[in-house]
């Protein structure tokens, strides 16, 4: 079975992901924050914008590391890391992440579908498919 590899850079896990765009029709990497502490995969809101999707739906109350917010809820059809392809992903939009110029936060909903290891001696992450 194949692994994924994420590189950690300046103490913070980065990896590029492919998400489906309803514009183009077809998948495109964006560059995603790797949050452990993240309980849901949530994006900028320009991000989502660019990949063709309404961020002003479906308002939902979150509770993140500030406090309580609000957020947009969105399903993204097709999230393919690696070669795996994930399937109907709830995510989040946030206007805060633009601010830090963040495309976007792979949270516990997407992590918990992989065994993964941090090997901080060689500062990657290992993703492993769960059954």
């Amino acid at each position: 079975m194949e692994q994924l590899r994420i590189k950690i850079i300046r103490d913070l896990m980065y990896s590029k992901v492919k998400f489906w765009s309803v514009i183009d029709n077809e998948y495109l990497s964006l560059r995603v924050l790797v949050d452990t502490g993240a309980r849901i995969t949530t994006f900028s809101d320009s991000a989502l914008k660019r990949l063709g999707y309404i961020t002003d739906k479906k308002p939902v109350t979150i509770r993140t590391g500030g406090g309580i917010a609000t957020a947009n809820e969105v399903t993204i059809p097709k999230i393919q890391i690696g070669t795996v392809e994930l399937t109907n992903v709830t995510a989040h939009s946030n206007e805060f992440l633009d601010n830090f110029k963040i495309k976007g936060i792979l949270g516990m909903n997407v992590l918990s579908q992989f065994i993964f290891t941090v090997n901080l001696n060689d500062n990657i992450i290992i993703l492993n498919r769960r059954n």
